[in-house]
């Protein structure tokens, strides 16, 4: 039986399941080097509530479970999270100067 893959990136890690699926808030703390990974997925969902039609719960060993998504999902919420930053960068280089 296909068991689920851990990619270590640093000083984070990204989990996959069996089927190629990846939960979405390590993948977003990873992308974005950022300690408010869930926040920043909350903010996402609320913005963009149609990208939860992609996503579900998966429970990884050691009872841990998490929130993955297909490979369609990710590309939105990648581009989606691409505009977030974007637009943090910019009002935080605004308010500079």
């Amino acid at each position: 039986m296909p068991r689920e893959f851990v990619l270590s990136m640093e000083k984070n890690f990204i989990r996959f399941t069996p089927s190629g699926e990846i939960a979405v808030v390590d993948a977003i703390k990873a992308l974005s080097e950022s300690d408010t990974a869930e926040e920043i997925w909350q903010t996402l969902k609320k913005e963009n509530p149609q990208i939860l039609s992609h996503c579900r719960q998966f429970h990884f060993s050691k009872n841990k479970s998490a929130l993955v998504v297909d490979s369609q999902g990710w590309g939105q919420i990648e581009s989606l999270l691409f505009v977030y930053i974007l637009d943090r960068s910019l009002l935080h280089y605004a308010a500079t100067i």
